[in-house]
């Protein structure tokens, strides 16, 4: 004797009594796709949430990195800073200041990898001109005066009117004193002069060629040439402006 079929199908779900009838479908699709629904609703708010708080997370990185480079700078400051904020702007922009302050010390070595690292990263950063002429100012200290004054000379063939123009005039006069050049050194000196009348880049070129008068029949040192073309430290980034006091 064989045993009874099992009942397989269960009774159709009924809708309550006081649900209005238009709304018995929806109350259907609810009852067999809610737990899809809220599933899907869930991620949805997961999701919100988390690219929330990844750019919160970045903002906020992005404002400590901002407010480290307004410190003054140190070579072991900007290295942490570069390294901590990688990816931001404060870490791009403290990767020029790390090179710029490599120059300073008198590491051009380093100074040149940094501007040259920075370089095939950021190349359409926009003070990326800034790398450009601070690996100029690198090779002159390296004794490389003449693939630095082609690139002062580049510079300046392709960015007429740019703000960095007197920067490597500046260079470019370094290197060619160096090299025994002292007349065409003055001379272009005397055109920054006059092209920047009554402006620091005019007091710069002076004290420049005071310098060269000091060297007579000898070639100055390049350490103290560029530290004469970078007195105005000219290859940083704009200093953040401080918002006024409010007025009582």
């Amino acid at each position: 004797m064989s045993d009874p079929l099992k009942k397989t199908d269960e009774a159709p779900a009924q809708a309550p009594a006081a649900l209005p009838e238009d709304l018995i479908p929806v109350w259907l699709w609810l009852r067999e796709n809610g737990a899809q629904w809220l599933m899907a609703i869930a991620v949805g708010v997961l999701l919100a949430v988390g690219i929330s708080f990844f750019l919160r997370n970045r903002e906020e990185r992005a404002a400590r990195g901002s407010a480290q480079l307004l410190t003054p700078p140190s070579t072991d400051a900007l290295e942490k800073t570069a390294q901590e904020f990688s990816g931001t702007p404060a870490g791009t922009a403290a990767q020029l200041k790390l090179a710029k302050a490599y120059c300073d010390a008198g590491q051009y070595e380093k100074a040149l990898a940094e501007y040259d690292t920075f370089l095939r990263k950021h190349a359409s950063f926009p003070f990326a001109d800034i790398a450009r002429v601070g690996r100029g100012v690198a090779l002159g200290g390296l004794s490389r005066s003449d693939e630095a004054v082609a690139i002062f000379r580049s510079f300046r063939g392709q960015n007429p009117g740019h703000y960095l123009v007197p920067q490597t005039m500046l260079g470019e006069a370094a290197c060619l004193a160096q090299q025994g050049k002292k007349d065409a050194a003055k001379a272009l000196l005397q055109e920054l002069r006059a092209a920047n009348r009554e402006t620091p880049w005019e007091s710069a070129a002076k004290r420049m060629e005071d310098a060269l008068d000091r060297y007579q029949g000898t070639r100055p040192g390049m350490r103290s040439l560029l530290e004469q073309a970078n007195a105005l430290a000219p290859m940083t980034l704009p200093a953040a402006k401080t918002a006024p006091a409010p007025t009582k």
